[in-house]
């Protein structure tokens, strides 16, 4: 399996790639040499195999080899809204939605989240996440490179909702008795491809902000059954769900 490395988007539209450090160090650290053949993406959704050319301190470059790599993103559209939770926890739900096959992801600070971030700390937890994603996205070789935008709150994230034109939101929550997951699924339409997801922190939803979402047309409240699952463990095992319902 040939390693894989993120190159700046427009690098791939010339045959000849100019290598930015950090990829002449990763290359330096695998011990790669002239010759030897690497894939380079850009983070947008285009992927090339490529050999590579000189390396040196001043910089590098390597050379593509024959066409795009095929699409390999899922056909379901999944962005994540999830509710922030402390530490390692988010960045978990970071990486391996990641693995999963996610879209984007809009981290959200609701009505009961424990962790409260000044504007400072969202630039910082922003930029933390976004490198989580990056890294996450090259060790499943992914062409695409999630975006994690800046941490909204509830009501952003419900205006959020309307602008990214979400054919169908799910919100996992644990007083949900009437409306199982699987239920849900197959009441969506033919042919959906967007949909969000919404999972609450580690102190829940709130009945007020339940009551604000099922105001929104297309929202979905599930249960996921009769055990209460961790803040983390929620949206990972409703998107494993959706990409087995929908994207393969």
């Amino acid at each position: 399996m040939l390693p894989w490395f993120f190159v700046p988007a427009g690098a791939l539209q010339q045959k000849k790639v100019p290598l930015p450090p950090d990829v002449i160090h990763h290359l330096r650290v695998l011990r790669l040499q002239k010759g030897d053949r690497v894939v380079l993406a850009d983070g947008k959704g285009l992927a090339f195999r490529a050999s590579v050319g000189h390396l040196e301190t001043s910089g590098g470059e390597a050379t593509i080899q024959g066409d795009a790599l095929a699409n390999d993103e899922p056909l379901l559209e999944v962005v994540l809204f999830p509710g922030i939770t402390k530490g390692e926890k988010m960045e978990q739900v970071i990486r391996q939605s990641v693995e999963l096959g996610v879209k984007k992801i809009v981290p959200v600070i609701s009505e009961r989240s424990i962790v409260r971030l000044s504007k400072q700390k969202k630039a910082d937890r922003g930029k933390r996440w976004q490198k989580i994603a990056r890294f996450a996205a090259g060790q499943c070789r992914r062409s695409l490179i999630p975006p994690v935008a800046q941490p909204l709150d509830f009501e952003g994230m419900l205006e959020c909702w309307r602008k990214e034109n979400l054919e169908a939101v799910i919100i996992p929550w644990e007083e949900e008795k009437g409306t199982r997951l699987q239920q849900a699924l197959v009441s969506f339409p033919p042919g959906i491809r967007k949909v969000g997801l919404f999972s609450g922190p580690e102190g829940g939803i709130s009945p007020g902000e339940i009551e604000q979402i099922r105001k929104f047309p297309r929202a979905y409240t599930v249960g996921l059954g009769p055990r209460i699952l961790r803040a983390e463990t929620a949206p990972l095992t409703v998107l494993s769900i959706l990409m087995y319902h929908f994207a393969w």
